[in-house]
């Protein structure tokens, strides 16, 4: 599956990476030490919960390493913004509810609708790609069929 990010989430995610292996390293080493201080570990509940925190979390690091390394960066990515794809905003008329609305196409580690920023994968972005302004579009979403005219569309500018 391809996994798109920009710039700046890609750096968050080296950092959180970076943060939890220093959570393993120290802190996690020192719970299982002092867990396995305490004696038996075939009773030790504290031994048990630090070596499932350990699993854990480097199944985090784990899933989040596969993230970055097949990131695809968005601001790479070839987009004329003539039509809808990631790394577009677009600016829709809801024929239905008679509004304009305008969203963001990123990641979904971008994924914001408060800001009017949806992930490339919400059902919403999959009904509008590769369609251009003028075109009307029935999408089904979670909340019934709606019917959206595309009026503007174009490249966002990243700083």
């Amino acid at each position: 599956m391809t996994f798109y990010l920009t710039n700046q989430s890609l750096i968050n995610l080296k950092n959180k990476v970076e943060e939890i292996e220093h959570r393993l390293k120290h802190d996690v080493a020192k719970e299982i030490g002092k867990a396995a201080d305490l004696g038996d570990l075939s009773e030790n509940a504290e031994w048990e919960a630090a070596i499932e925190l350990q699993r854990n979390l480097q199944h985090e690091v784990s899933r989040l390493k596969e993230k970055i390394r097949t990131a695809q960066i968005i601001e790479e990515l070839p987009i004329s913004g003539d039509k809808v794809s990631v790394g577009t905003k677009v600016q829709l008329y809801d024929i239905d509810k008679n509004e304009e609305l305008t969203y963001q196409i990123l990641g979904e580690e971008e994924s914001d609708l408060s800001n009017g920023i949806i992930s490339f994968n919400a059902p919403l972005a999959r009904g509008l790609m590769q369609k251009e302004p003028g075109d009307e579009v029935v999408i089904k979403l979670p909340g019934g069929i709606r019917t959206f005219e595309i009026v503007e569309v174009s490249k966002i500018e990243f700083e």
